[in-house]
């Protein structure tokens, strides 16, 4: 089976380096000798190769069969292809939308909206920097403070950052505690709306 990733490392002198699969964590050892067309340039960290997943003599990942899968014109143009609605944008747009007619009608404070929208954004942001921090081998935030920022109304920019940046999104583990940590901040929401406290001024 064929994997897409993208390439964290390369050495061009000794000609091998490393490739981590969309949507993992996961470093494959890349080698010049393991791609499916020898005439073609030799790659270069950020490119997007396709690769099969086999064992080398020791028993360690490795990709062969590899081949670039954007050509370089569009690598140039870094072109990005729009990112279709989905579930999680269209839920995330309607779930802001009643919170907004709620607090227009006196139900819920605007600074509770105020709140989900700059910890989502802060969610996202540090979404990002895991994952660039994970492709650089640097220093990467703990899973707990990223649930932790979804248990705190930031759960709607985490779930959009687990769509489009593809990160933490195929880890089951992770996202079973994601959802228990959506779920508690919707009872928190709803036990809020029903005792009627009103914060605003």
């Amino acid at each position: 089976m064929r994997q897409q990733g993208r390439v964290v490392e390369w050495n061009d002198s000794r000609g091998f380096g490393f490739v981590v699969m969309h949507g993992t964590e996961r470093r494959i050892f890349l080698h010049v000798r393991h791609f499916t067309d020898g005439r073609v340039r030799r790659p270069k960290s950020g490119d997007i190769l396709t690769y099969e997943v086999k064992q080398d003599e020791r028993g360690r990942p490795m990709a062969d069969a590899v081949a670039f899968a954007i050509t370089s014109k569009a690598r140039n143009r870094r072109a990005v292809s729009p990112v279709r609605p989905g579930l999680a944008e269209v839920v995330v747009a309607l779930f802001g939308a009643a919170l907004v007619l709620l607090a227009s009608r006196g139900q819920l404070p605007w600074s509770l909206l105020a709140a989900y929208a700059v910890i989502s954004g802060a969610a996202f942001l540090a979404y990002r920097h895991d994952k660039r921090a994970a492709i650089a081998g640097r220093w990467r935030m703990s899973e707990s403070s990223l649930q932790a920022l979804a248990l705190f109304c930031g759960w709607p920019g985490a779930w959009l950052a687990q769509k489009w940046l593809r990160h933490k999104s195929s880890k089951p583990a992770f996202l079973v505690v994601f959802w228990i940590m959506v779920a508690l901040n919707l009872a928190g929401l709803q036990w809020f709306y029903r005792q009627g406290i009103d914060l605003m001024p």
